[in-house]
């Protein structure tokens, strides 16, 4: 179950009406035939000379079939849930995941086996007893997997296989989603993952089944795409995510199913993928991964995240050579990169984008010694919402990276079986999700209030020096007022400053969680991993030591193995400033800038 405290406050009550103006007047222009499903005959007509204009289709290609091919002979899947909770996600995911095999795979070939053995599948997963109403996403993706492979296929398939998979997408995918509206359910009502994924899985059932089921798919649509205009929405001003990277893509994937059904289906997605934000989207997914590939993890997410191929649609869409390039680097994609392969990629180096980047609303802020250098120095915050969904109290938390490690780290998220671990009352007592266990202040010992927010009050990026500055103050009501800083000097330098006031008599301390290898030395240390080494320094206050301790956490949490806490504790400090060089020590000519006051940064 996802959280729902922040997001569910901006989406108005639906109004049920039975295959109402609206959605008849939309499946007036509903293309006849098939494929009309994310792609369109005309469109599949020139995709394999887009495929094979380049080595990174050409692989690609080559990669889907291998495992379409490996797919023949396996059996089909079983109804499985999660070990430890009701959640049928991996079941419904890994039948997505042949269906996109398999489907493409017949349509670049033609080769009647491959719908034959998605018929299979589908007919197995046509006989389960539900797709788990109960846990809407897992309803939502199996949807979609119907949808695909009955639009796919369509051709191919007896009438018999046509009407088993049409009868399971309005029994077991539509019905149940109007249900969910009629009842309200909650991901009827937010504006995070949820809503976009619930909306992509129901629209694109609807568009596949609208011939034979026309005042159902009416219904569905007009329910559906006002219910994910507010979380399209969400990505607004420039195409950041609050959920997080992972959660970025998970949620990616299906506006894109979204939009890219209606274009191809109804000629036109009503405009939604006009919305403010959508065209920047993969902005946020370029400056958020390190020079290492790893991403900035923050609320439940893990360092390695997938590059959903989504871009590429994105990339076609809106122009954006980049997402094209961030999505080629794979070594393959499930069938829908295939699909919507848009040639020309280009790295951000050889485009010339900024080394830094500052996102508004979710209020995270991204600094780059270079692209294309695995050994670049790299350091990122946030300030942002506490209350966002899957989001942990970590206002000011950061991540930074040098000579091709990542030294300070985020946790991540621990595991979702946890008793509570989504629910208002549990979740912050878990060692992850607390302020405790972040890389920013802690005050007193005491957590952030979840309804904190912090936005970035300054940005600044130069050649020589880049920063940006957060206001933390509603995160500490025990202090007047409290803002974080991050700035990269000559590219290299990489400085945490805190400057805080109302602090007589309070306990701070300024804290990172570190795989490394750290040697104490006063004031200084010497952080060391892999065949890297950073020297780190605390330039205020005065007379301040490190220390050093773990994170071990006890059963049933993660036990945070291997990582431990460097911290500064500095009672009633106005400021505490660190500073870190990869390599070799940091000049103190080159430090006087970030001595000066948050307020002279900008």
């Amino acid at each position: 179950m996802a959280l729902t405290r922040r997001a569910a406050l901006a989406v108005p009550a639906f109004s049920i009406l039975p295959a109402c103006a609206q959605g008849s007047a939309l499946l007036a222009t509903l293309r006849p035939g098939h494929p009309r499903l994310l792609t369109t005959p005309e469109q599949l007509a020139t995709l394999p000379a887009s495929l094979a204009a380049e080595e990174t289709g050409r692989r690609w290609r080559a990669a889907l079939l291998r495992d379409a091919d490996g797919l023949l002979s396996r059996p089909v899947v079983e109804r499985r849930f999660e070990a430890r909770r009701p959640v049928l996600l991996p079941t419904s995911r890994e039948i997505l995941r042949r269906t996109e095999a398999l489907g493409v795979a017949f349509l670049l070939t033609a080769d009647p086996r491959y719908a034959a053995r998605l018929a299979g599948e589908m007919r197995a997963a046509a006989a389960y007893p539900d797709w788990n109403p109960s846990h809407f996403l897992d309803v939502a993706e199996m949807t979609t997997a119907f949808a695909l492979a009955l639009d796919w296929c369509h051709a191919a398939w007896s009438e018999a296989d046509r009407a088993m998979a049409r009868d399971a997408i309005i029994t077991k995918g539509l019905r149940p989603g109007l249900d969910g509206f009629r009842g309200r359910a909650f991901w009827t009502r937010v504006t995070h993952n949820w809503a976009l994924v619930c909306m992509g899985g129901l629209v694109c059932g609807a568009l596949a089944v609208a011939e034979d089921a026309p005042m159902l798919a009416a219904e569905i649509l007009t329910l559906a795409l006002p219910a994910a205009r507010p979380a399209l929405a969400s990505y607004a001003p420039d195409g950041a995510w609050d959920e997080g990277v992972a959660y970025w893509d998970y949620a990616t994937q299906y506006a894109v199913f979204l939009l890219a059904a209606l274009d191809t289906a109804l000629g036109a997605d009503q405009g939604l993928s006009a919305l403010p934000g959508l065209a920047e989207a993969g902005q946020f997914r370029l400056h958020l991964e390190s020079p290492t590939g790893r991403v900035f993890n923050f609320a439940d997410g893990g360092e390695a995240v997938r590059n959903t191929p989504a871009l590429m649609w994105l990339a076609r869409r809106y122009q954006a050579p980049a997402n094209a390039w961030l999505i080629g680097r794979a070594p393959a994609v499930t069938g829908t990169g295939l699909l919507w392969y848009q040639p020309g990629g280009q790295s951000p180096a050889a485009l010339g984008l900024p080394l830094d980047a500052r996102f508004r609303h979710v209020e995270v802020a991204s600094l780059r010694g270079a692209w294309g250098d695995r050994a670049a120095s790299w350091i990122a915050f946030k300030g942002g919402d506490n209350a966002a969904n899957h989001g942990n109290l970590d206002l000011g938390t950061f991540v930074m990276e040098a000579g091709g490690e990542r030294f300070a780290i985020d946790l991540g998220a621990d595991d979702y079986a946890l008793p509570g671990y989504f629910s208002a009352a549990r979740r912050f007592t878990y060692y992850r999700n607390a302020t405790a266990g972040q890389n920013t202040l802690l005050v007193d010992g005491a957590d952030q209030p979840v309804a904190a927010r912090a936005a970035i009050t300054s940005f600044r990026s130069t050649p020589g020096f880049a920063a940006a500055v957060v206001d933390l103050s509603a995160g500490y009501p025990a202090l007047g007022t409290a803002r974080r800083g991050i700035a990269l000097l000559d590219r290299r330098v990489m400085v945490v400053a805190d400057e805080v006031t109302g602090s007589a008599g309070r306990r701070l301390r300024w804290q990172m969680h570190t795989r490394a290898t750290v040697e104490l030395a006063g004031g200084a240390a010497v952080l060391r991993q892999g065949a890297a080494v950073l020297h780190a320094r605390i330039l205020e206050p005065a007379g301040a030591t490190f220390t050093l301790d773990s994170a071990a956490r006890p059963p049933p949490e993660n036990p945070n193995t291997g990582v431990q806490r460097l911290a500064v504790e500095a009672t009633g400090a106005p400021r505490i400033v660190v500073a870190f060089a990869p390599g070799e020590p940091m000049a103190e000519d080159r430090l006087a800038a970030v001595r000066r006051p948050l307020a002279e940064w900008a």
